[in-house]
């Protein structure tokens, strides 16, 4: 990223020239420019600084912030996603924002709600970044079965589990604030067994 320079030029007045030879020079100052018989017309540069210049320096530097703000239309309170009572037949009461869907086979439910990022990302010019997803481990939770989708939609899509590839759930973020709502759900199946499930979903901005 390149930043564009402007010159400051500075000129000194010859009431100011005067207070300087009275005042001696000061430690760690730099003298910009001196004159003498110069004329006092109106408009007389009087102390030329062109050969001088004051120079700005600086290093800019990107930033990326990614914070999840809401879980099923609440205001996040920290990263565990709570589903409740959970079965293959929606026979429970869904929590709420949380949505209920059997299949037409009638062999498992999807439990879904949206979850909202807010991501931020500076320095990056006409670059653009993506939101990624990935399980760093199988968990309690089947492999197959946490699932990531369209906001407001039933998820059909699996989070791969590490090593494999992290599954690009958002393209195209450019500098600034976006939001990024995403669907969140767990499929349950006739055939899991009754327990407790816990599993892990690992999300990453990632320069495109």
């Amino acid at each position: 990223m390149k930043l564009r320079i402007g010159t400051l030029a500075v000129i000194l007045g010859a009431g100011l020239l005067a207070l300087a030879a009275l005042g001696g020079t000061a430690h760690a100052q730099v003298q910009v420019c001196s004159n003498t018989g110069f004329a006092t017309t109106a408009g007389t540069t009087a102390c030329n600084g062109a050969a001088s210049p004051v120079t700005a320096t600086a290093t800019v530097r990107g930033g990326a912030k990614l914070v999840l703000e809401q879980v099923f239309g609440s205001a996040a309170s920290g990263l565990t996603v709570g589903f409740g009572d959970v079965d293959a037949q929606c026979l429970a009461t869904p929590g709420s924002g949380i949505t209920c869907a059997v299949d037409g086979s009638g062999n498992f439910a999807t439990w879904y709600g949206d979850i909202q990022f807010s991501v931020k990302l500076t320095g990056v010019g006409s670059t653009t970044a993506k939101l990624t997803g990935v399980r760093p481990a199988a968990g309690s939770i089947p492999a197959g079965q946490l699932l990531d989708g369209t906001s407001g939609a039933n998820p059909a899509t699996a989070y791969p589990v590490s090593p494999s590839t992290a599954a690009d759930l958002k393209t195209g973020i450019g500098s600034g604030n976006t939001t990024v709502t995403r669907a969140f759900g767990l499929k349950v199946t006739n055939s899991d067994a009754a327990g407790a499930w816990s599993g892990n979903a690992v999300y990453s901005l990632v320069i495109e």
